[in-house]
């Protein structure tokens, strides 16, 4: 398992890219998760969707299988293939507080797609 406080949270949208960031610092992180969607018509939405973290610059694919928000926290559940690379198989973020900009964000970028979202 990983595990994070996320001071910093940001949502953008540029070109054909959609984006969340999440790290313990905006300026100088030492641990973060992104997550981006690339929006192509002719590619599955599971597909277009990306995750990087801060332990290496391979950004991952369709390697999401749930997100969880609840009160101050989310937990990331990842695959088996790629939690063998990582070697762990969630990620857990602290929120400063509770973020309704990051849920909807995390609605968005994962519509169409197989990942299982469960907000409380």
């Amino acid at each position: 398992m990983k595990s994070f406080n996320a001071n910093h949270i940001s949502c953008s949208h540029d070109d054909d890219v959609f984006s969340i960031g999440l790290a313990d610092d905006e300026f100088d992180p030492i641990d973060f998760v992104i997550l981006s969607r690339f929006e192509e018509s002719d590619v599955p939405a599971d597909q277009q969707i990306g995750l990087l973290v801060n332990e290496t610059d391979v950004e991952f694919q369709h390697v999401i299988e749930s997100i969880r928000i609840f009160d101050t926290q989310m937990v990331i559940q990842l695959t088996d293939d790629v939690a063998e690379d990582l070697e762990y198989s969630s990620i857990h973020i602290e929120l400063a507080d509770q973020h309704d900009d990051l849920r909807k964000a995390i609605k968005q970028m994962f519509t169409g797609s197989s990942v299982n979202l469960i907000f409380n």
